[in-house]
């Protein structure tokens, strides 16, 4: 059984630590990573009306510095007061981003960091992103999780407890890290970006307002990935529940000829400029915790789980996935780990050992000779830096034709 070694990760009972005992005071959101979504995010969460302090943490200081400023004065053109500020740091040197998060004490962390972004190979000469494409996410998992442990360790020497979200792969990342106790709480985006399609499908289809219909999905990233493109989940399974005015009414769709609707009349702009659906997806997580209060969202990776599920987010900052009516653990779990191996990982193991689906890695190491049958969490910076190596040089070996002509 891959799930985390924590029968208890459905739920995570302890309360956002408050900043200040007046409810009045800033919550402190710190964005740690200055890439394309941690700067959207931050971007966006100056831009309100409630108290929050805000921070943003990066590596370049003309990049953090810029990005600040740029989030500042929108929120001001805009007529808000942010507080805003920025730090440096290195997420591999944990001592020195310990030193930042215990400076700040963010009641929330939102981490946007990886090795490599999910969109580079997307950058490939065509026909080579085809074929390395086809190995799907799970074998580059060493690139997104090696960040989000070094974070965590860095968490836990800080002393601050701050709920952690984290928007690098936490299908897998989570469920990996939670057999050493460092998982972040709450994942980001994934199964989440596929909830407004099938809710504004379902709302059209009834003559209701969107505000009316709930969605309930359980998905694995594999499956949230295939969804807007091709309006199913392919070989792997998914759950879905949707109610209406507090009654559940799956029963009374057709939901296949809705699903089917998302790539069609309900297609939205994808690839890189399509992150924004993404950072809205971090922004329906955020904003609620940084505000203190409750909502129902969907996260993957929630308390250390396999994949993406509803998750009910309450005032004080505890959580509980909320699954759709009549569905079990057991079938939860089912679904989430039947979209993990289409995506290229057969198992995460109790010790937090990932075995990788044999045919995912066998494009790996067809197309960057990488060849990794299973990685131990102590080996996930060497292989980090591997794929890196490798994946510069095929980019320079498959680009060289076409800078030759």
């Amino acid at each position: 059984m891959n799930s985390p070694a924590n029968p208890a990760y459905f739920t995570h009972p302890a309360p956002l630590a408050p900043s200040a005992s007046s409810a009045r005071e800033a919550r402190r959101v710190m964005v740690l990573g200055a890439g394309d979504i941690g700067r959207q995010a931050f971007h966006a969460l100056a831009q309100s009306d409630p108290a929050r302090e805000l921070r943003l943490v990066g590596r370049d200081e003309e990049t953090v510095l810029r990005a600040t400023n740029l989030a500042r004065f929108c929120a001001i053109q805009r007529g808000h007061q942010p507080r805003v500020g920025h730090a440096l740091t290195d997420l591999r040197d944990v001592a020195r981003t310990a030193q930042v998060i215990a400076e700040f004490r963010p009641d929330v962390l939102f981490l946007a960091a990886s090795y490599q972004s999910w969109w580079v190979i997307s950058t490939l000469e065509q026909s080579a992103f085809q074929r390395l494409y086809a190995a799907n996410y799970g074998p580059w998992l060493p690139m997104h999780l090696v960040p989000a442990m070094k974070a965590m360790e860095a968490v836990r020497m800080s002393g601050v407890d701050p709920v952690v979200v984290n928007a690098a792969y936490p299908d897998a990342v989570h469920p990996a890290l939670a057999a050493v106790g460092l998982s972040p709480d709450l994942g980001i985006g994934n199964v989440a970006n596929n909830v407004p399609g099938i809710t504004a499908a379902v709302a059209d289809e009834l003559g209701r307002p969107s505000g009316d219909v709930e969605v309930r999905l359980v998905a694995h990233h594999y499956v949230s990935h295939r969804l807007s493109r091709t309006g199913n989940s392919g070989p792997a399974r998914m759950g879905l529940g949707i109610r209406v005015d507090g009654r559940d009414i799956t029963a009374e769709l057709d939901v296949p000829a809705l699903l089917n609707r998302l790539p069609e009349r309900y297609r939205r702009t994808g690839g890189l400029p399509g992150q924004v659906m993404t950072a809205a997806s971090a922004l329906s997580v955020l904003e609620p915790l940084a505000d203190g209060r409750a909502a129902l969202v969907h996260a993957p990776g929630a308390g250390g789980a396999v994949g993406g599920h509803p998750v009910a987010l309450a005032a004080d900052g505890s959580y509980e996935i909320v699954l759709p009516d009549g569905m079990t653990r057991e079938q939860a779990d089912a679904i989430s780990l039947s979209g993990q191996a289409w995506d290229g990982i057969s198992e995460i193991q109790e010790n937090g050992t990932v075995v990788f689906e044999p045919s995912a890695m066998a494009i790996m190491t067809e197309e960057l000779g990488y060849d990794c049958p299973e990685m131990k969490l102590s080996e996930a910076e060497d292989r980090a830096r591997e794929i890196a190596d490798r994946f510069a040089a095929y980019r320079e070996r498959t680009s060289a034709p076409a800078l030759a002509a």
